[in-house]
């Protein structure tokens, strides 16, 4: 199986986010698509806890919930879904923001995909030694309600604030399952920023996830400023697989069109690097030994 072009890595190594178009053939996007509708229909809203998603620098108040999502298919609603009444405000597939964090391992479509031939031959190419896989997800950008604009813009991020390693080996696999613009809420990204921002932060649990999860300062250099303007688009078709530095600075707007904006996405460590076990993402035994093994699966 043929994996990434010289030219390819070296476009991924200089900007920190490589989009491989037509990666997965219409078929395979619709039976993704089909599939994730299925799991938005099946939501018990009677039983189901009201966690929401929620990203940026505020305390993240995790629950065991969310603590306990790492192997398992669970529901994060968005920031805006519920009223002051705490009713829902839109139908329940309009109020998800994402289904994660195990699809990739209990769900059999989504395992089959991420496990596909072209996505190990991708992480060869990339040199990965001993590939995992964590943290699969399906994303949930909404579209606007009566020309307002949903609650759902993801701020600037590393994903190496979430799932550190030492060294830093997280890769983000980003499949758009519908097309992205930046009307619907495409991801966009500072160019080379993976080469040239520090890590300032990481996301970790509080009291082993007693008291939630808090963002907590790093050691750092001089830290550049980080202008909208340097910001790429990455607007592509239903199909694309996006490759994403752990390092590199991304984010997305809210969704201003009446179109949603599906994904799928999973992300890969190498099982040579440590992982740390004040991740939120665990799955017990603690450290990143239960993760899967892209080669072996």
């Amino acid at each position: 199986m043929i994996g990434l072009s010289p030219e390819q890595i070296e476009t991924f190594d200089q900007e920190g986010v490589l989009c491989l178009p037509e990666f997965f053939s219409p078929q395979q996007v619709d039976q993704m698509l089909q599939r994730s509708r299925e799991l938005l229909s099946e939501l018990d809203l009677s039983s189901h806890p009201r966690t929401q998603f929620k990203t940026g620098d505020n305390d993240h108040i995790g629950d065991q919930y969310f603590f306990d999502s790492a192997d398992k298919v669970s529901y994060f609603f968005d920031v805006d879904a519920f009223g002051p009444d705490g009713e829902l405000r839109y139908s329940k597939e309009k109020a998800v923001n994402k289904i994660g964090h195990g699809l990739h391992m209990k769900d059999a479509l989504f395992h089959r995909m991420t496990f596909d031939p072209k996505i190990k031959a991708v992480a060869r190419s990339l040199q990965m030694t001993d590939p995992r896989v964590l943290q699969s997800m399906l994303i949930f950008k909404n579209p606007s309600v009566s020309a307002e604009a949903r609650d759902n813009a993801v701020p600037s991020h590393t994903d190496g604030t979430f799932l550190y390693t030492k060294p830093q080996t997280a890769i983000g696999f980003w499949v758009a399952l519908e097309d992205c613009t930046p009307e619907n809420g495409c991801l966009s990204y500072n160019p080379g920023s993976h080469k040239t921002f520090p890590l300032t932060k990481r996301f970790v649990k509080v009291d082993g996830g007693k008291k939630g999860c808090n963002f907590i300062d790093l050691e750092h250099g001089k830290v550049p400023q980080d202008n909208d303007a340097d910001y790429k688009f990455v607007e592509c078709k239903a199909g694309s697989l996006v490759l994403i530095h752990n390092s590199v600075l991304h984010k997305s707007e809210k969704n201003h069109s009446a179109k949603s904006r599906y994904a799928y996405a999973f992300h890969v460590i190498d099982g040579t690097a440590e992982y740390d076990e004040l991740n939120w993402l665990q799955i017990p035994i603690s450290g990143g030994s239960e993760f899967s093994k892209l080669y072996e699966e």
